[in-house]
């Protein structure tokens, strides 16, 4: 399992890597992150049905993904609103991946649940992989 989402993350910062402009790059990792949570969900599910995750893991797991899912629907509005305006620098994008980090951070912390850490470590590779790939974005700089 662990050879996957590290498999998955590896994937999907090469593919947000490779895109033309700072817009498409936001927009590719929104839907990373959106295919890191449910994948996530999978495996979530998956471990409750095993037993693997008690009632308490399995809630605090919803409670990030809904975080996540919160952040990441205002972090697309709001590169779809600065696009939408005609800016297109890879400045103008990197205040709201910052604002997006920083929004997933309200979620519940589970450093001290390996499994569900482990579980979760490919949705934060994702946000995190976000500003990584607006920064490295081939559009106009300033």
């Amino acid at each position: 399992m662990k050879r996957f989402q590290s498999l998955f993350v590896v994937a999907a910062l090469f593919l947000m890597a490779c895109t033309s402009d700072p817009y498409k790059a936001a927009i590719k990792g929104s839907s990373d992150v959106s295919q890191a949570v449910s994948s996530a969900i999978k495996i979530t599910a998956a471990y409750y049905s095993a037993g693997t995750f008690n009632d308490a893991q399995k809630a605090k797991a919803a409670a990030v993904f809904t975080v996540v899912t919160d952040c990441n629907m205002t972090f697309r509005k709001a590169v779809v609103g600065v696009h939408n305006a005609g800016q297109t620098s890879v400045q103008a994008f990197l205040p709201i991946a910052d604002a997006f980090v920083v929004c997933t951070q309200r979620a519940p912390q589970v450093q001290n649940d390996a499994k569900l850490k482990e579980t979760l470590h490919a949705v934060d590779t994702a946000i995190q992989g976000v500003r990584l790939a607006i920064a490295s974005a081939k559009g106009t700089k300033p």
